[in-house]
Order: structure tokens, then sequence, then C-alpha cells
């Protein structure tokens, strides 16, 4: 059979167009005149090469010490251009249509000193987090944003991983870096097993991180309970009642400290026959 070759050959070219269009893919090009920043911060690397990113820092103060009042994360500004021999100055600004948090109160933060320095291709930002009770009511959301220049247009998009032929990864706004904080508790399941409300009261996240700094317990000890090296045992429980007890009366007796206040500002007080008498303190 004699074949058509040239009608053979325009097909073939004609499938290849059609199944190339079906792929196509949105590609991000680069402009080598052009500088861009964006936010990356590695998540993860496997054995093969490959490398995540993200743009989310997540946090929780839950369980920390007392004494632990802040902390600082940072965020990375890569650079996506020329490396040049001066530092070039970087505009980010506060996203407040997706933050929750009120500077000052919830955290700190310069914006004006962000540069990307002679020679170098990233920068970094930090932010300063205060621990304070609004944490404790849910989780709380500081966006920031960075914005083009006189230096720097910004890179909008990337995937999420450095191989680009992967096509499950997400892609990621290169424009925005999520900082997401809280000091969520929930009732552990013992308060109920060791009827501690005979003993403590009834379950506040106020009272829970009190009872844990002053006697030094972890969530942990909160799970594993009655066991043979248990700190927390059913048999401790009217113990530990009465040393609460003496040390809310100690607060509640000394003019020079403060009584201890609940989750509702009140006195915190015991149930009996553990109960703190405040009919001294001073007004």
């Amino acid at each position: 059979m004699k074949l058509n070759y040239k009608w053979l050959t325009s097909t073939i070219m004609a499938t290849l167009f059609l199944f190339t269009a079906c792929q196509k893919e949105e590609v991000v090009t680069y402009d080598s005149n052009e500088s861009k920043v964006y936010f990356q911060v590695q998540n993860y690397a496997t054995s093969s090469g490959t490398v995540g990113y993200t743009t989310q820092t997540s946090y929780s103060f839950v369980g920390a010490k007392e004494s632990f009042t802040n902390v600082i994360f940072r965020g990375t500004i890569q650079l996506l251009g020329k490396v040049e021999n001066y530092e070039r100055k970087v505009r980010i600004i506060i996203d407040r249509e997706n933050t929750t948090m009120t500077e000052g109160e919830d955290y700190e933060i310069d914006l004006d000193t962000v540069v990307i320095k002679a020679g170098e291709n990233q920068a970094k930002i930090g932010v300063r987090f205060l621990r304070n009770a609004s944490f404790r009511a849910q989780k709380e959301k500081l966006v920031l944003k960075l914005e083009p220049n006189e230096n720097f247009t910004v890179l909008e998009k990337y995937k999420s991983v450095n191989t680009w032929s992967n096509t499950t990864a997400d892609y990621l706004d290169g424009s925005r870096y999520t900082f997401i904080i809280d000091e969520v508790y929930s009732e552990p399941g013992s308060w109920t097993t060791l009827k501690a409300v005979n003993y403590f009261g009834a379950w506040n996240a106020v009272k829970y991180t009190f009872i844990n700094n002053f006697f030094g317990f972890s969530l942990d000890d909160w799970i594993y309970i009655n066991g043979a090296g248990s700190k927390i045992t059913a048999g401790r429980m009217p113990y530990y009642a009465l040393q609460l007890q003496k040390e809310l009366q100690r607060r509640a007796d000394d003019p020079e400290l403060s009584p201890v206040l609940d989750e509702d500002g009140s006195y915190m007080q015991l149930p009996e026959p553990y109960q703190v008498d405040y009919s001294n303190v001073q007004q």
C-alpha cells in the first residue's frame, strides 16, 4: 500500500499540536533585566533532591513555661535577579485585610529596615510575638505583603516544590507571608477521670496553666496519670489541692502581692474544703 507521507506528516504535527495545547501550563517568564523578590522558606527535602517550600509559619505557646513571654520568627525574602554591589530596600506592608493581630499588643516588627545587602540574594524580616490572652481565644494571623518599589517587582506565584514537572504541587503566593500563632488549650480527659473538679473546680485555660506552672506539670503529665512514675495520680489530688489553696491564700494575704485572677477576672477560687479566704484583700 502506498502511503501519503505528506498527509501523514501533517496529521502527526496536528496531533502533537493538540496534545501540547491540552498539556499547556502557565509558565512564569523572567526578564533578566528585572529584579523580583518573593517570600520563600524551605520546609522539607527528600533524598531524591526534591525541595519543598512554604510561605507560612505556625506556632503555639501551649505548654510553654510562664516565663516564656515572647518568641521571634523570621520570614525570608528571596531575590530573583542580579546580585548587586549595593544594598537595596525591600518594601513590606501589613496585609490588614487578612491580619487579625494588633501591633504592639500581639507582635512587634520593624518594616523600615529590610534590605537585601550588597553581594547577597536574600533578606530576612523578624517578628516578635508577644504572649498574651488573645492567643488563648483563637488562632491569630499576621500577614506580611511585599510591594513593588524602585528596586524590585514582586514574584506573585511559584510552585511549592523545585521540580517543575510535579503536576500535583500547589502554587504559593510569593507576595505574602503568614504567621499563625495561638495558645488554645483544651480540657484533658484526665480532668474528668481524676475528678479534678472536686479539688480545683471547673476547668478553664487560665486555671489550668496556673496549676501547671505552679506544680511544674507538663501536658504529658495529664495524659500519663495513675502510673508508677506519674506525677499526677488520684491519690495525690487532695495534696495538690491543699498546696494550691496555700499558694492562693498566700498571694491573697500578702499586701505586696496581688491575688490570682481567674479567667472571668474574679479571684481564683477552689471548691470546699479548699476555699480561699479573700476577706483580707485590700481594695
